[in-house]
């Protein structure tokens, strides 16, 4: 069985492809506890700035 992460990543990823303007940015954050990574895809849909962050 695949990863929860992974199903999530390739689903935004398959995603991605139809849109205009695709991105994947991944916001990186130091904090008490370590290091945190937030990935965030973006799109243009339709004429819609489209932000996802899981």
């Amino acid at each position: 069985m695949a990863k929860p992460m992974t199903v999530i990543a390739a689903s935004i990823l398959a995603l991605l492809t139809g849109c205009s303007e695709p991105g994947l940015y991944a916001g990186v954050g130091i904090g008490p506890n370590g290091v945190t990574v937030r990935p965030v895809a973006t799109a243009r849909v339709g004429g819609a700035h489209v932000s996802i962050s899981p």
